[in-house]
């Protein structure tokens, strides 16, 4: 018997062990499930075409509605840092420490550290995924802020047994997370020898070790597929000592008391030898033994429980076997609720797994019911929603239980109880809906031979959007844990059914927006040519008059013709901007990459300013004969080039303007400068000078004239060149604008470090 119970409280020990390892498991794969779900939710994110234009109104209402629980804020970053849109308010965001440097470098999904964000107290985690503008270019970056707290809470709810907490630890065994929350815990180790660090180094396993806060605690831990930070890192659940092996001890102290019963026995056979009713009494006692180390916990002593010594031992033997008997009843019981939690966990993951992989909302709601056949077949399910337009709760989606013939009118006709469960926000339950009151239709119980009924509210964001029906023909009542399963599932249910819907909206504007896009780039093509047409006539014409062709005229009048030849000059570039930045908005730019010749493109520059300028000032042009040649789109290249020296022609009232090119030996590049002499940009407006329809004087009636778009333009396409420009200036000082381009971008050369032409001959900047 003491063989038997010593291997049963092995048993038992050994089952404990492995169960806080199974739950590290299981909550190892959700945090990975949760990371790769982020993967693909910023992939489809960056494909959304308002997020991938980078357009801010229209992008931040979208992110701002694809924000759930499990994603506290989301951000989208050009590719130097500056946020485009965010998800919410800038003074609101969660997202202060966004950085999306590394996102880029690598050109692939990011995971950041673990940090907490003091106004919330909530834990967080920064995800980042690139913007690709095409193959190989990096235009931004999409992030979303995880919020750790409420995932671990719904992980950990449906994982953890009573008592058992939650760790997140790095490779030196570093706490990073903790829950329920101990913040004494973050940034110490769970480790005080080397022998358990080791241990904990093996990626799975179990191990005591005495924690922070000196109570020696059981630890399962299982690394995470996922790094974090940049690191590996472990999901650990652990129990005090005292709980995890509470049983063990009870089942030590059972065999104590055994051991003292079967001592009492050999002292009372020595004492009593010759008594032969005592000899009967004692066989009894040891027949009863031996059934029970048998394996028949039912045996019992049928000595009379008197007050001698061998009928109170009788009564302790029979004591003993009940609670022998009690526990084996309650390690079946246990063993059958952890058979039946590693089901619902796998079912979970497989559901969440499956939802979460599509964005059709057919396809979740035909998994997601699929599932649920699998786990309650004999029952009739319904999903029903609110619809959007109507705010009217509509079945959606349901599968007939096994025997079941339901029309979708009945189902729907049913509907009080869904609405009932939608009023109310939480679970509803029927015993029998043929009799009870709480059932506003019992014939459709009766007619289709449902007996229960059990809701569970479909929630968003704290906002009850529709409503998970179980319809029954048996009588019974579902248990704390199996609607403790269901809330689980319905809250992934709700979250993949809100993310589907939200992404055929998505879809939806999106083929609105490219419409609207569509009809306004054809308004804008016929209009520019209609416009164009009158223009080019109006200047031929003024030239003409200027040239004398219709007869000679007089000085006022050739300078009129000027003017009116001048404006409309004036008036076609401005058309001509608005047509290049309706392009640049569209996405439709067009590059034709060839090796242009740096010396040719700006001795045809220095050409067309041959003419001195209305104003008299000097332009400067200062740069050698032994330019390199690169590759890139020419026309955009002169038209960065034109735009510059107009924008300090315009703004330079008196003194000159100077265009210099040379070689960056640290940069490895070419850098073309073009300088002022005139009033300089105040500090506070240098952030500004790119934005559209923007001059440093914005009043109503400005001193220059245009409209704000070249140098708009300009960094337009100097970023799709793959170029960078600078602005520096100084009031009283001038500007001084810097387009810089890399020397080595021929594809030939795509496979070589980037190397420095021969510069024996070449300007160089320092």
């Amino acid at each position: 018997m003491l063989d038997s119970a010593a291997k049963y409280r092995d048993l038992t020990a050994a089952q404990t062990k492995q169960n806080i390892l199974m739950a590290a498991r299981a909550i190892a794969s959700e945090q990975d499930r949760a990371l790769d779900n982020a993967h693909e939710f910023l992939v489809t994110v960056s494909r959304i075409p308002q997020v991938h234009e980078m357009n801010r109104t229209a992008c931040s209402k979208i992110l701002a509605g694809l924000l759930e629980p499990r994603y506290a804020d989301l951000v989208v970053a050009d590719r130097s840092g500056d946020r485009v849109c965010t998800a919410l308010a800038r003074d609101n965001s969660l997202a202060s420490s966004f950085n999306p440097d590394r996102s880029i470098e690598s050109r692939d999904f990011v995971v950041g550290s673990i940090r907490r964000h003091d106004a919330s107290g909530k834990s967080l985690l920064d995800v980042s995924y690139p913007l690709f503008d095409r193959p190989g270019v990096i235009r931004g970056a999409v992030s979303a802020v995880l919020d750790l707290t409420w995932m671990s809470r719904t992980t950990i709810d449906t994982h953890l047994y009573p008592g058992a907490t939650f760790t997140l630890l790095d490779s030196n065994g570093l706490v990073l997370l903790r829950y329920p929350n101990d913040h004494e815990w973050i940034g110490k180790t769970i480790f005080t020898d080397a022998a358990e660090l080791k241990l904990f180094s093996s990626g799975n396993g179990t191990v005591e070790t005495v924690g922070p806060d000196g109570t020696r605690r059981l630890f399962g831990i299982s690394r995470l597929k996922n790094s974090v930070g940049g690191q590996t890192t472990y999901a650990a659940v652990d129990l005090p000592v005292d709980i995890a092996f509470a049983k063990t001890r009870e089942i030590l102290i059972d065999q104590l008391i055994v051991l003292a019963i079967l001592s009492a026995i050999v002292l009372g056979s020595t004492w009593f030898g010759t008594d032969i009713v005592v000899l009967r009494r004692i066989r009894d006692i040891i027949t009863a033994t031996k059934r029970i180390a048998a394996g028949d916990l039912r045996a019992r002593t049928i000595l009379v429980h008197d007050h001698s010594e061998l009928g109170q031992m009788a009564q302790a033997f029979n004591h003993l076997a009940e609670s022998l008997e009690r526990r084996e009843v309650e390690a079946v019981r246990s063993s059958k609720q952890i058979h039946e939690q590693r089901q619902q966990q796998e079912a979970l993951y497989d559901l969440n797994r499956g939802i979460t992989s599509t964005l059709d909302v057919e396809s979740v709601l035909r998994i997601l019911l699929d599932h649920i056949a699998l786990l309650f077949s004999s029952y009739t399910v319904t999903v029903s929603w609110i619809n959007p337009q109507t705010r009217l709760l509509e079945t959606i989606a349901s599968r007939e239980g096994t025997g079941n013939d339901v029309s979708g009118r009945d189902l729907l006709a049913a509907g009080s109880l869904p609405l009932l469960v939608l009023q109310r926000q939480t679970l509803l339950s029927i015993a029998d809906g043929r009799v009870d009151a709480g059932a506003a239709d019992p014939d459709i119980f009766i007619r289709h031979g449902w007996v229960s009924y059990l809701g569970l509210p479909l929630m968003v964001k704290n906002e009850a959007l529709g409503v998970l029906s179980f319809y029954s023909r048996e009588g019974r009542e579902f248990t704390r844990d199996e609607t403790t399963f269901l809330n689980a599932l319905v809250n992934e249910a709700a979250i993949a059914i809100h993310n589907s819907q939200l992404f055929e909206q998505t879809k939806e504007q999106a083929a609105q927006l490219e419409k609207s896009n569509k009809i306004k780039d054809e308004f804008l093509g016929v209009m520019s040519h209609e416009l164009r047409t009158p223009l080019n006539i109006i200047m031929n014409y003024s030239e003409a008059l200027r040239m004398g062709t219709f007869g000679e005229i007089a000085p006022d009048q050739v300078r009129a013709t000027d003017k009116v030849r001048q404006q409309a000059s004036h008036l076609l570039s401005l058309i001509n901007g608005i047509l290049e930045i309706t392009k640049i908005e569209s996405g439709t730019v067009s590059i034709e990459a060839r090796s242009v010749e740096l010396n040719g493109l700006i001795a045809e520059l220095k050409s067309d300013y041959m003419l001195p300028t209305e104003n008299g000032i000097a332009l400067i042009w200062d740069y050698t004969g032994a330019l390199p040649s690169i590759v890139s789109d020419r026309l955009k290249l002169k038209q960065i080039l034109t735009n510059l020296i107009n924008n300090a022609i315009k703004f330079t009232e008196h003194g000159s303007v100077t265009v210099s090119a040379a070689v960056s030996r640290e940069k490895s590049s070419v850098e073309i400068r073009v300088s002022d002499t005139g009033p300089g940009i105040p500090v506070e407006l240098l952030p500004f000078v790119f934005d559209k329809f923007r001059q440093i004087d914005s009043a109503t009636t400005r001193n220059y004239s245009g409209a704000g778009l070249g140098l708009y333009i300009v960094k337009n396409f100097v970023q799709i060149l793959g170029g960078t420009i600078d602005v520096r200036s100084k009031v009283g000082d001038g500007t001084v604008f810097t387009v810089s381009f890399p020397l080595a971008l021929d594809s030939r050369e795509a496979e070589k470090p980037a190397a420095l032409p021969n510069t024996a001959e070449l300007r160089t900047f320092n």
